[in-house]
């Protein structure tokens, strides 16, 4: 005749594997790092972003991360901001020239710019929500399902009436700095992602900033990342 185990004694056994149980989830938990809902934006020079991007910080609630991320990375890595520069998007004519010194010296490479700015932004999302310009952003957090990628463009002749009465200059010189800006974010993503920016398949969606207005792609954007949040 089968004995029957003492409910004391049943009740220690239950209680220690459902301790052993919590005790597990709570580890699986903290093994799982948390991404908030973020945005990536890439743009074109001169498509409006300097009055975009604010109104679409206050309509998101959320702090943007643009050259601030270069501040970050100086201070972090005792660097100067002008040497932090000089790796930025910018064309990597010259620079090839002293990649030998840089190693000699133990200064910090390009390359090594873009991992740390990888990092930056992987740390940053998993510590609040955040508006992401540039630097790749789309593809270094291309894995994380919370994130919205987002690209402006806008026609050429509407870009330099832009810069042109943004920066006070010429509309000559406002073409030269509109083709010299993208070519070296073309550049930049090319070399450190074999991505081609303006291939539209690399974002979920890209806004004409001349045919839209910016209350209504802010409108948009936030309305698409919050159904976006419901299938992460």
């Amino acid at each position: 005749m089968p004995t029957t185990m003492p409910e004391t004694l049943a009740e220690k056994i239950i209680g220690e594997k459902i301790a052993e149980w919590e005790a597990h989830k709570k580890q699986e938990k903290e093994k799982k790092i948390e991404i908030f809902p973020f945005l990536t934006i890439s743009r074109q020079f001169g498509c409006g972003e300097e009055s975009l991007v604010p109104e679409l910080e206050k309509a998101l609630g959320w702090k943007v991360y643009g050259r601030n991320l270069l501040d970050h990375m100086a201070q972090r890595e005792n660097l100067s901001r002008s040497f932090i520069e000089t790796l930025d998007e910018h064309n990597r004519n010259g620079i090839d020239d002293w990649i030998n010194y840089l190693i000699k010296s133990g200064a910090i490479l390009q390359k090594d710019y873009v991992i740390k700015i990888s990092q930056f932004m992987k740390v940053i999302v998993a510590q609040e929500s955040a508006i992401i310009l540039g630097r790749g952003g789309n593809r270094i957090l291309a894995d994380q399902k919370q994130g919205l990628n987002i690209r402006f463009v806008a026609p050429l002749e509407d870009r330099v009436k832009n810069i042109t009465a943004l920066r006070k200059i010429s509309a000559t010189d406002a073409r030269k700095m509109i083709q010299t800006t993208d070519k070296e974010r073309e550049q930049f993503n090319k070399h450190y992602f074999s991505d081609d920016i303006n291939d539209s398949s690399n974002f979920d969606t890209c806004f004409n900033t001349s045919s839209l207005s910016q209350d209504n792609i802010c409108k948009t954007i936030a309305l698409m990342s919050e159904e976006k949040q419901k299938t992460a």
